[in-house]
């Protein structure tokens, strides 16, 4: 579909996101020269008293960034020498571009006829992304308050058409992965105890690494596990459920991408965001906006078939129609907008 268009991809190592990306937009034939970051969980120290100045700024300091500083710092000259060490090319892609260099933006930005950047988190969550927006062609937020700083526009997140599901093997699977939060275990083990009652069947892995947190987990009919699988892994568990639980991060209004799989590859979601239903999207038979409803309310929503939605709301929402947006490309595509 774009064949002869070379794109710099530069996003941070996360349970496999940059290799996922990448096959999307080869198999919409871009040509890709990736670059990523070392992951923030196999990054090691220099030295004991590095990793305690890090645990007395965040915990008694609230700064969330000496962590994210030091793999900068730690990568910075590798990813360098790199980009020196490649042609022009038509786009550039940053995702998380506040996790790269400042000079590494820079020299990118000479590289590629247009710069684009997409910050999947909340501009006040890591302001240092401010000090780089200027450098940017076309700078995107999927929270839609983050539209109020200056040079932003609207997106989401989206789902991957290069990967074509299979049917579940059962009736009413459900499915949820994510790392052990306090807050929201209660939750968790409430919503899972309502889907016992209604003899689902259910694959709920919460991952910690902590042996009190582990038996928490397991006190509370849940299944520990020691590691996030790798986003393609997590895909095999989706296509082989019929309902996905999506818990919100509440310190934005972004949708996730579990939203998206739902919409993809036509699931069923249970979600903690109220902001769902002001989206096109948003039907009551495919979404429900979770507040500790009864079992009997619960199993109504089980009940209801799923809506499916109009192909060009389906594929609005598609990573092919998603980079045709973000990069302005010259062809057909659908803007995407949030809502206010």
């Amino acid at each position: 579909m774009f064949p002869q268009k070379s794109i710099l991809l530069v996003v941070p190592e996360h349970v496999g996101f940059p290799s996922i990306i990448k096959k999307n937009l080869e198999y919409i034939g871009f040509e890709v020269l990736l670059f990523t970051t070392t992951s923030a969980d196999k990054f090691r120290y220099k030295s004991v008293s590095q990793r305690i100045h890090n645990f007395w700024r965040k915990t008694f300091l609230r700064d969330r960034n000496f962590k994210r500083k030091l793999i900068i710092e730690h990568t910075e000259n590798d990813l360098l020498n790199k980009l020196h060490g490649i042609r022009k090319v038509d786009y550039a892609l940053f995702i998380r571009m506040d996790l790269f260099p400042l000079e590494f933006v820079k020299l990118a930005k000479t590289k590629c006829t247009k710069l684009v950047g997409y910050q999947w988190d909340g501009l006040d969550r890591y302001a240092e992304i401010k000090q780089y927006i200027p450098l940017i062609d076309r700078f995107f937020v999927f929270d839609s308050k983050d539209l109020g700083v200056n040079s932003t526009l609207p997106t989401t997140n989206f789902y991957f058409d290069c990967l074509k599901p299979t049917p579940p093997v059962s009736k009413n699977a459900v499915y949820y992965i994510g790392s052990y939060f306090e807050e929201r275990i209660d939750m968790i083990g409430d919503l899972n105890t309502k889907l016992a009652a209604l003899n689902t069947n259910r694959n709920i892995k919460i991952a910690s690494n902590r042996k009190r947190i582990i038996q928490l987990i397991s006190s509370k009919g849940l299944t520990p596990i020691s590691d996030i699988e790798t986003y393609e892994e997590n895909l095999k568990n989706v296509f082989n459920a019929n309902i996905l639980i999506d818990i919100q991060n509440p310190v934005h209004k972004g949708l996730s991408f579990r939203i998206f799989e739902g919409i993809g590859y036509e699931k069923k979601v249970i979600t903690t965001n109220p902001d769902i239903i002001h989206y096109d999207f948003y039907h009551p038979n495919n979404f429900l906006v979770w507040n500790g409803q009864s079992t009997q309310e619960l199993a109504s929503f089980i009940k209801l078939p799923y809506h499916v939605l109009e192909d060009n709301i389906k594929r609005k929402y598609s990573f092919t129609n998603w980079i045709a947006y973000m990069l302005d490309m010259p062809i057909d595509y659908i803007p995407i907008s949030l809502p206010r």
